[in-house]
């Protein structure tokens, strides 16, 4: 069998409208404990992604967060991928683009999340078998 994007991916995803400012943002990735944040346009669809290590970053440089928003300093561009892509295909994107999360998008919506854990725990689950 190989396993695709859409048997991993975190299908639950909470996103943020461009709007919103870094306060926010980080409010809701500590109160959700994300890692990472899809920013999102009226249409639903990704405009850009804020990570915790953005958000690190953002700190050391002393960034007003009650001021900036988050369409401002978001990471760009968004690698998206479809659901259908094979876990290899996914892990060389991100090795390739050095980035530990995929934006899932059907039709241009963000229907998931995959992350560095899904691929590592694919191949633990491989292995166990």
């Amino acid at each position: 069998m190989n396993p695709t994007v859409k048997d991993k991916m975190s299908r639950v995803v909470t996103r943020v409208p461009m709007s919103f400012t870094l306060g926010q943002v980080e409010k809701m990735m500590a109160s959700h404990k994300l890692h990472c944040l899809p920013i999102v346009d009226n249409a639903d669809q990704c405009f850009g992604v804020v990570s915790n290590i953005d958000l690190t970053c953002w700190h050391d440089l002393k960034l007003d967060f009650s001021s900036r928003q988050a369409w401002e300093v978001c990471t760009l561009p968004v690698i998206e991928v479809s659901p259908n892509l094979s876990i290899i295909g996914a892990a060389e994107l991100m090795v390739a683009n050095k980035v530990h999360h995929l934006v899932v998008t059907q039709e241009k919506v963000v229907i998931g999340i995959f992350s560095s854990m899904d691929v590592m725990q694919c191949f633990i689950l491989q292995r166990q078998e």
